[in-house]
């Protein structure tokens, strides 16, 4: 009698949690059988953290592989056969928003113009398909594990770009690793999903929600409002980071190497010259006397900057003291360039972006470890930093080959590919191909180009604006004023890649008013847009030179305007 009051007193919560449970547990029925609320239908906000979710899933009927609806906000959308052809060279491109292609799309990244070449060029029946994998602002350690993933689509080439969002990632995402184990599992179910997506929080409502947010990289949208503040010096942590890079990429390599996989490794660079650090700050070692007797030189400096060099005197007194302060280097940097020592100010340059308080260009550290790891495992390397900085004066890059910090420019992704496919070549990761021209290039870049709509260029200046009110650039305007003919150009050029028509006017006026040489240059601006397949905007500079300046006596400038020199 008693083992029974015992069973009864034990079964009777039982009976009773149970029976609170089947309604929750006919839901996840009902919402099974009827395909509503899947996990991939909300977004994920554990951005690859805790329990992981595929970047690609099967279509409905299991032909074809698509970047799954809650990973697109980041990666954009991708598909490709889920059984390859026997005839298809299937290439990933691994990596963060640069490899995505902002502040644009995929459409002009050089993963796509890696593509557009080595089909132009196939001598044979190969057909040669990019996959983007570029996620706004995924880490290497995080793309060790998409490229887990991707290994088992049958690749036939890993590309792998990365290092501009180790800082930015580690910093926003401590508190999100810590919490995601425990909310893992339940983010999987259906019933859980359902009441996320009544509460907005279904990718559709999200867009909807975050329109004007969406551009922006997921660290910025995480932590609008102490990201800035949060940034401190912080050089044990730096070490740390950078030693997670290190171990990072060794892992992506080792996985590709494991299972017989070419894996080809991207150097990036970044905006050297038009890009003042996003924050400086004074080691907090420094005493207050000292600290204050800094800053009035720094300020006397300021005082005089149309004077370069004087201010690099008073700059050179501050560094002295101390040199741990980024823009004092940009500023040293500045000077320097101004009386025409170009190397000194690169050196400073470099020294401006190392001393970054918030680092969200790949140091300098972290580029030589790309290179000994290419050397330690016997990696093909593309050095795409020194194919911009090539492209640059003085091999000093800015607005001419990127458009933001980190991003590159089209003409940037398209010298990127042009890089990437002479490296495969001489790795001879694919079939000896056709010889490419001047001429086929241009066209390649041209029929691309004319596909996009015009919204297309005005979004990326959408997204860059983004980034730039973040980074709090309003209050560095005066640190971007160009002081000579090439910074002048090098802005029109940057607003000609946004089709700010108006901006490019004034200018391109202020250029012919203040440089007697401007006359040529804007016409090798505008040949330089025409070879890069941009015939729009090559053509309403040409159109807008010929109307507000008299030709020169110079035959090749005026046949490009369309000009007689007679």
């Amino acid at each position: 009698m008693a083992s029974i009051k015992l069973k009864k007193r034990f079964l009777f919560p039982i009976g009773a949690l149970l029976s609170g449970l089947l309604p929750l547990l006919g839901l996840e029925l009902v919402l099974w059988a009827f395909n509503i609320a899947a996990p991939e239908t909300v977004v994920d906000r554990s951005f690859g953290f805790g329990q992981y979710q595929p970047l690609f899933i099967p279509n409905k009927d299991q032909t074809e592989l698509r970047t799954s609806q809650n990973k697109s906000l980041y990666f954009g959308t991708q598909r490709f056969a889920k059984q390859k052809w026997k005839t298809e060279f299937r290439m990933f491109f691994l990596g963060g928003s640069t490899v995505r292609g902002r502040p644009f799309t995929v459409d002009t990244a050089f993963a796509k113009w890696v593509e557009l070449e080595l089909n132009a060029r196939s001598p044979d029946n190969t057909t040669y398909q990019s996959i983007n994998c570029g996620g706004l602002s995924y880490a290497s350690y995080r793309l060790a594990r998409i490229n887990q993933e991707i290994l088992q689509y049958d690749p036939n080439l890993v590309v792998l770009a990365t290092g501009h969002n180790e800082f930015l990632e580690d910093r926003s995402f401590t508190a999100a690793k810590a919490n995601q184990t425990d909310v893992s599992p339940i983010s999987s179910w259906r019933s859980v999903n359902w009441i996320r997506s009544l509460a907005g929080d279904d990718l559709e409502s999200f867009k909807t929600n975050s329109e004007k947010r969406l551009p922006a990289n997921v660290t910025a949208r995480l932590d609008a409002k102490s990201g800035y503040a949060s940034y401190q010096w912080d050089p044990v942590w730096k070490r740390d980071v950078i030693g997670q890079y290190r171990e990072s990429i060794t892992e992506i390599i080792s996985q590709c190497q494991t299972k017989d996989i070419p894996i080809l490794l991207v150097c990036l660079g970044s905006n050297l010259r038009d890009c003042p650090p996003i924050k400086s700050e004074l080691p907090l070692t420094l005493s207050n006397t000292t600290r204050q007797k800094w800053l009035n030189l720094f300020d006397q400096a300021t005082r005089h900057r149309d004077n370069p060099s004087t201010a690099l005197k008073f700059y050179q007194q501050c560094s002295a003291i101390t040199e741990e302060h980024a823009l004092l280097h940009y500023r040293i940097a500045r000077c320097f360039e101004q009386l025409g020592q170009n190397q000194a100010a690169r050196k400073h340059y470099l020294l401006s972006k190392d001393h970054d308080i918030c680092p969200l260009r790949l140091t300098e550290q972290m580029d030589r470890v790309i290179r000994e790891l290419a050397d330690q495992f016997d990696v093909p390397l593309v050095d795409g930093r020194r194919v911009l900085e090539r492209a640059s004066a003085h091999q000093i890059p800015g607005y001419e080959m990127y458009i933001d910090h980190v991003h590159p420019s089209i003409a940037g992704h398209q010298l990127i590919a042009t890089a990437i496919v002479q490296q495969l070549i001489k790795s001879k990761l694919i079939t000896q191909p056709d010889d490419f021209f001047t001429p086929d290039y241009a066209h390649m870049y041209q029929t691309q180009l004319q596909e996009r709509p015009p919204s297309f260029f005005t979004n990326g200046l959408r997204r860059v604006q983004w980034l730039e009110n973040w980074a709090r650039r309003d209050r560095q305007q005066q640190e971007l004023k160009p002081f000579d003919l090439r910074g002048r150009l090098a802005k029109a050029d940057r607003l000609l890649g946004f089709s700010e028509l108006d901006r490019v006017t004034i200018e391109l006026t202020k250029a012919l008013d203040q440089y007697p040489t401007a006359y040529p240059a804007i016409v090798e601006l505008a040949l330089q847009r025409r070879r890069q397949g941009d015939d729009y905007h090559a053509n309403f500079v040409l159109s807008w030179l010929a109307e507000h300046s008299a030709p020169i006596e110079s035959p090749n400038t005026n046949q490009a305007l369309g000009l007689s020199s007679n």
